[in-house]
């Protein structure tokens, strides 16, 4: 069994954001940080379980969406790389090579991202409309030299648990509906499966992909009032389908240029979710991405231990039978109150209590982790499905409330000012000239506009040239 570093207090709050997500990412026995490599960690079998849990869960949602999963290899040929050069340029010198041969010669790079590996082989696969469209995704991990200050989950060399969905098409409108299928799924994972808001914002058309159609980001509002970028989906156009001579013979045998979507994240999601719920106590896990729904704890007293075990068992096997993620601890070397404390820095959703008058009342004690809630219920009226589903849905609704009073409008610099120091985000009136997008972002320290409202055009005045504006544009501290 491996050892995890649960045995320490969490500490009492967020207000140091970056100590707490350090100590109760160990506590909760997440991952181990003292591997002896930059920007890496090992998972924990706990924390894979949950990210295992969270890609169950989009393996389904694609595939049941016509995209099926695919495996490309690590290494990428240079040759595939230096196809996209401006793509090339920006990745080559934070990434890594495969070095190997008696000359120690650069045999390819280790994938930083899915593009350089999957289209050459796309444009292998398409000779025909017929071929079309290509729909397919992987999760792997990617590897980039970051030099920035490395992050567990957030900011990493390896960037763990990826889905990349890559698709080609005949046309501009196929690949327009394509984009706002993967909004869907983005509103899925968030809202249903990590009870998060999905905050998507429009990239300004200079920061996507060279010669892309424009591109949705999708960001994370952190307890120290910092955004993390989690996720995108962006509309290639035929940029990349040009660079990689992916092409189709249309109906008349003239050759065409597809039109390609990526939209791709991974671990951050769940960096979010732990973030979000978690307090001085440890996690608080979204019930759909718990690996374990519902933890038994017996209250054993001397001479009543087989009767609460095998009603704890009863108790379990009908859980069970509704499909419910179940662990009964029998361990006799922890207290009732230390078992306690081990699954609620674990953020199991529901934990039950049972001792020798539960079972004579033939009831259990319900008690819920995130609104630390107890009460008393009748075996027969116990129903977990339903708790959990309420717990979800306070989850969200508490989730996007905070989100909702954090994005405040400001009419001078002097209040964006405020307003980030505060650790709040700004929503200010923009033209859309790029000059300004930039004074805008250096309006303080460390303060960067990351994109445009994706809801209904409003109408002011540019925060930096005072002209008619009708783009509205958020600024905050970022990761």
């Amino acid at each position: 069994m491996i050892r995890e570093e649960s045995a320490y207090e969490v500490i009492g709050d967020k207000s140091n954001f970056p100590e707490w997500y350090d100590q109760v990412l160990s506590a909760a026995g997440i991952i181990d940080m003292r591997y002896d490599m930059k920007g890496m960690v090992v998972w924990l079998p706990y924390g894979l379980s949950i990210m295992k849990f969270l890609i169950k869960r989009w393996d389904e949602l694609f595939q049941k969406n016509g995209i099926e999963e695919t495996y490309f290899p690590l290494f990428v040929p240079i040759k595939y790389c230096e196809k996209n050069e401006s793509w090339w340029n920006g990745f080559k010198d934070e990434g890594y090579k495969v070095i190997a041969g008696e000359g120690n010669e650069i045999q390819g790079a280790i994938r930083p991202t899915g593009e350089p590996a999957m289209y050459p082989m796309f444009s292998m696969w398409t000779r025909s409309r017929n071929d079309l469209p290509i729909r397919i995704y992987e999760t792997v991990s990617s590897y980039r030299y970051e030099t920035k200050q490395t992050k567990p989950l957030i900011r990493a060399r390896e960037i763990t648990h990826w889905f990349e969905i890559h698709t080609a098409h005949a046309t501009k409108e196929e690949a327009a509906n394509e984009l706002e299928l993967h909004v869907k799924f983005y509103d899925e994972i968030y809202e249903k499966m990590l009870a998060l808001p999905a905050f998507r914002v429009n990239k300004p058309i200079w920061e996507c992909f060279p010669g892309a159609v424009g591109a949705y980001e999708y960001y994370s509002y952190m307890p120290d009032g910092r955004v993390m970028e989690n996720g995108s989906a962006n509309n290639l156009g035929q940029a990349y389908a040009k660079k990689f001579d992916v092409k189709y013979a249309d109906e008349n045998g003239k050759e065409q240029y597809c039109w390609m979507i990526c939209t791709g994240n991974g671990a951050r999601f769940i960096a979010a979710a732990f973030s979000e719920h978690g307090d001085k106590k440890g996690l608080i896990l979204p019930p759909y991405i718990a690996p374990i729904q519902v933890v038994i704890v017996p209250i054993i007293f001397k001479g009543n231990e087989a009767e609460v075990y095998k009603y704890a068992e009863k108790v379990k096997t009908k859980l069970e039978s509704q499909g419910i993620r179940v662990h009964l601890d029998t361990r006799s070397n922890m207290t009732p109150g230390k078992k306690y404390f081990f699954w609620e820095v674990k953020g199991v959703p529901v934990r039950l209590e049972i001792g020798p008058k539960d079972v004579e009342k033939d009831q259990v004690v319900v008690s819920t982790r995130f609104d630390a809630k107890k009460e008393f219920v009748k075996l027969d009226k116990l129903d977990i499905t339903g708790t959990l589903s309420n717990i979800h849905n306070a989850m969200y609704a508490k989730s996007k409330k905070r989100l909702e009073e954090g994005i405040i409008f400001a009419n001078t610099n002097k209040e964006v000012v405020k307003l980030l120091d505060e650790k709040k985000i700004a929503k200010v009136y923009w033209c859309g000239n790029r000059d300004c997008y930039d004074k805008i972002s250096k309006i303080g320290e460390g303060f960067e506009a990351f994109g445009t409202s994706v809801e209904k055009k409003g109408s002011g005045k540019c925060l930096s040239c005072n002209k008619e504006a009708h783009e509205t544009l958020y600024i905050a501290k970022s990761y």
